[in-house]
C-alpha cells in the first residue's frame, strides 16, 4: 500500500478480487479513497508483469513514480529482478530502483513492505528473519537502509508475534514549509494594510504534494510566548489571504498542508521548529527533506 498527499490510497490485494465490476489481480494496483471509489492505477498484465507474480510492496518516489516489489523473481522486459529488489515503473518502462543484493540482502529474503520516511530515507520490512551485516532483523520490524550495506532498526514493536509478517505499510504523507527568506527558497511572507484589511502573501510550499495553506494567528505580548491558534484552515490553495486588521499587536504564521497533514510553522531564530498551533487544523507531519 501507499498513500498519496491527496489522501487517496494505492492498494494491491493478495488474491484476485472484483470491485465495482472491475477485476483486479495481485499484479495490479488500484487507486481508492478506501470507501466508495476504486479505479485501476497499474494494470500488471498490460505492463508485462508475468502471470503468477504478485506485488507485495508499493511506494511512490518523490517524483510520483510507482515503485514495486514482487513476491517471486520476475523477468520484466528481459531483465531479472529478485523478490527483495524494488522496481520503478515510469513512462511505461521498468528500471531498478533499489538493488537488494548490492545492499547485502540475502537471496532468501523477500521485501514485503517499503516506503520513504519524512527525511526521504528508505525503510523496508522482510518476510522472514534476515541477517544484514551480522545483525538479525525479524518480520514485523521496520528496517532502515543507511546506504551501502548498512541497516538499522527503524521501529520495533516488542509485542509483535515472532511468526507474523508485516505485510506492507505506509507513512503518512508529510507536508513542507513556505519560503522563509533563508533555508526555504522563494518569496517569504509579506503583509500589507489597506482600507482596514490585512493581506498576507507568500511563496508556494517546498513540497510538491502540498495543495493548500493554513493561517495561524497569535498575539504579541511580553515576555513573548507562542500562543497562535487557527485563523484560516484553508485558503483554497491560494497563496494570499485577506481579512480585517486586528485591534492588538499580532503575528501570523502560514503553514502548508496536503489532504492529511500540515507541515512546518517555520523555525525560530535559534533554528528550532515553531510549535504547532492549539488547536491545530490537522495533524502535523513535517517533510524534513524538502526540495
Amino acid at each position: 500500500m501507499a498513500r498519496r498527499p491527496d489522501g487517496l490510497w494505492l492498494i494491491t490485494e493478495s488474491a484476485p478480487d472484483k470491485i465495482n465490476g472491475v477485476f483486479y489481480e495481485p499484479r495490479d494496483v488500484f487507486l481508492t479513497d478506501a470507501a466508495t471509489t476504486f479505479s485501476m492505477y497499474f494494470d500488471g498484465n498490460a505492463a508485462g508483469v508475468p502471470d503468477g507474480a504478485a506485488i507485495d510492496a508499493i511506494l511512490l518516489d518523490g517524483d510520483g513514480s510507482l515503485v514495486l516489489s514482487f513476491d517471486v523473481p520476475v523477468n520484466l522486459a528481459g531483465i531479472e529482478y529478485g523478490p527483495a529488489d524494488l522496481v520503478r515503473y515510469s513512462g511505461g518502462r521498468f528500471s531498478l530502483f533499489w538493488n537488494a543484493g548490492a545492499a547485502g540482502v540475502p537471496a532468501y529474503a523477500n521485501v514485503v513492505g517499503a516506503d520513504r520516511d519524512s527525511l526521504g530515507r528508505l525503510v523496508v520490512t522482510f518476510d522472514v528473519p534476515t541477517t544484514l551485516g551480522g545483525v538479525d532483523y525479524l518480520p514485523g520490524q521496520l528496517v532502515i537502509w543507511n546506504g551501502g550495506t548498512s541497516f538499522s532498526v527503524y521501529s520495533s514493536d516488542p509485542a509483535w508475534p515472532l511468526s507474523a509478517q508485516l505485510r506492507d505499510f505506509a507513512f503518512v504523507p508529510a507536508a513542507g514549509a513556505v519560503p522563509d527568506g533563508g533555508s526555504v527558497a522563494g518569496t517569504p511572507l509579506t503583509v500589507g494594510l489597506a482600507a482596514g484589511n490585512l493581506t498576507l502573501s507568500w511563496g508556494g510550499s517546498c513540497a510538491g504534494g502540498d495543495s493548500d495553506y493554513e493561517v495561524y494567528e497569535g498575539t504579541l505580548a511580553g515576555p513573548f510566548l507562542y500562543n497562535h491558534t487557527e485563523k484560516l484552515c484553508s485558503t483554497g490553495g491560494a497563496t494570499t489571504a485577506t481579512f480585517a486588521a486586528p485591534a492588538v499587536s499580532t503575528y501570523y504564521l502560514v503553514v502548508p498542508k496536503n489532504a492529511v497533514s500540515e507541515g512546518s510553522y517555520g523555525r525560530s531564530s535559534g533554528g528550532a521548529e515553531r510549535p504547532q498551533g492549539s488547536p491545530a487544523c490537522v495533524p502535523q507531519v513535517i517533510a524534513l527533506a524538502c526540495p
